[in-house]
C-alpha cells in the first residue's frame, strides 16, 4: 500500500493544533519551537497512518480456504483428449461430464489463469468438476503460452477447443448449440476474447476448421478487459505477454483488449469480480458491462464482497461462483 503525504492531509490536521498553540509560540525560544513543531508533525503523521491502515484493513479480502480437486461420483472424466494440432504440437483437454444425464447439456471451455503463462489444465480441474456436478460439460484445456505462440495464439487455441467440442458434441451428450467459455484473470481475458472476436486472425488452424467457433456465453471472473488501463504491475505482465509496451505497439495493446470488440452481436456475458481486487480493479468489469449493454449486448455483473483476486479458487466464494456460472450457462441453454 502506498500512502502519500497528500492523502494524509497533514496540513489540514495541523490547522486546529496550530490555532490552539499560536499564542504560545510568541514566547517560546527558537529551539523549543522547533521541537514542538517536529513533535506535532510526528503526532499528526502517526494518527493519519493509523487511520489509513485501519481503512485499508477493512477493504482487505480474507484468505479463505484453498479449493483442491477431488474426484466426484457425480462426474465422469474423459482425460487426455487431443483437441488441436499445430504441426507436431498437440494440445489436450480433460473433459468432465455430468454422470447419467439423459438430455444434452451445455458445454464450456475452461481456461486456467496465471498471467498467460500457465497452461497446466489440472489447475482448473476443481472448476471443471464443480461445473459438471451442476449439470454442465466442462473441458479443462491447455493452451500455447506466449513464449510458444505469440498473441493471439492462446485465443486461437480456445476457439479450436470450442470447435472440437461442437464437432464431438453428440458423442458426449453435449448441446452443440450452447457452448461457452469460462476463465479467471488472464484465463477470463482469453475466454472473453474468444467470445467477442470474429476476425479470421483469431481463428487459427488447430483443427475442425469447417466447424463454427462461435460461443453462446462467456463467464469471465476478475477480467482485465482493457489491458492499457491496468496498473504498472499489470502492464508489465501484459508487456511480457505481448512482447511490447503500450508505447512500442499501442495498436497491439488495443487489439488485445476485449473492450474494443463490444458489439450488440456478442454472446451473453457473466462478469464476476471482487470489490477488494487490487490486482485487476473491479472497474475493469464494471466498465466493460456498461459499454456492452450500451452497445445492445447482454452483460451481467456480480460483485463478490471482500474476496481475493482469484476468488474462484477459495471458499466461501468458490461455491457461489460455480453456482452462478452453471446457472447462467443452463439458463442460456434453456433459452436457445
Amino acid at each position: 500500500m502506498t500512502i502519500s503525504l497528500d492523502s494524509l492531509r497533514i496540513t489540514h490536521r495541523l490547522a486546529p493544533i496550530e490555532k490552539s498553540v499560536m499564542p504560545l509560540l510568541t514566547i517560546m525560544s527558537p529551539q523549543r519551537l522547533i521541537h514542538l513543531v517536529a513533535a506535532t508533525v510526528a503526532l499528526s503523521l502517526v494518527i493519519a497512518l493509523n487511520q489509513a491502515f485501519a481503512a485499508q484493513s477493512v477493504r482487505l479480502p480474507s484468505e479463505g480456504e484453498r479449493v483442491t480437486y477431488h474426484p466426484s461420483s457425480k462426474v465422469r472424466v474423459v482425460p487426455d483428449v487431443v483437441f488441436a494440432r499445430y504441426g507436431t504440437r498437440s494440445l489436450r483437454l480433460d473433459l468432465y461430464l455430468p454422470d447419467n444425464h439423459k438430455q444434452a447439456v451445455p458445454g464450456v471451455i475452461v481456461i486456467p489463469g496465471g498471467g498467460w503463462m500457465v497452461n497446466d489444465r489440472t489447475e482448473s480441474a476443481h472448476v471443471a468438476s464443480a461445473l459438471a456436478e451442476r449439470g454442465v460439460a466442462a473441458a479443462s484445456i491447455e493452451y500455447r503460452t506466449a513464449d510458444e505462440a505469440r498473441f493471439p495464439g492462446a485465443v486461437q487455441d480456445v476457439k479450436a477447443a470450442v470447435r472440437w467440442m461442437r464437432a464431438n458434441a453428440a458423442a458426449y451428450g453435449i448441446s452443440p448449440n450452447t457452448i461457452g467459455t469460462l476463465g479467471g484473470s488472464s484465463g477470463a481475458h482469453t475466454a472473453l476474447m474468444a467470445g467477442v472476436t470474429r476476425d479470421r486472425d483469431f481463428e487459427g488452424n488447430g483443427g475442425n476448421n469447417d466447424v463454427s467457433s462461435r460461443v453462446q456465453a462467456v463467464v469471465a471472473m476478475a477480467t482485465p478487459t482493457d489491458v492499457a488501463r491496468l496498473d504498472a504491475g499489470g502492464r508489465r505482465t501484459v508487456a511480457r505477454f505481448l512482447y511490447a509496451t503500450p508505447a512500442q505497439d499501442p495498436k497491439l495493446w488495443a487489439q488485445a483488449s476485449p473492450v474494443n470488440y463490444v458489439t450488440a452481436s456478442g454472446p451473453p456475458v457473466l462478469l464476476m469480480h471482487s470489490d477488494a481486487d487490487e490486482a485487476v480493479l473491479p472497474e475493469q468489469s464494471a466498465r466493460f458491462a456498461e459499454l456492452y449493454r450500451k452497445a445492445g449486448g447482454s452483460a451481467e455483473l456480480v460483485i463478490m464482497q471482500r474476496a481475493p483476486h482469484a476468488f474462484w479458487n477459495y471458499r466461501p466464494w468458490f461455491d457461489e461462483s460455480m453456482d452462478r456460472a452453471a446457472a447462467f450457462l443452463i439458463r442460456i441453454a434453456s433459452h436457445g
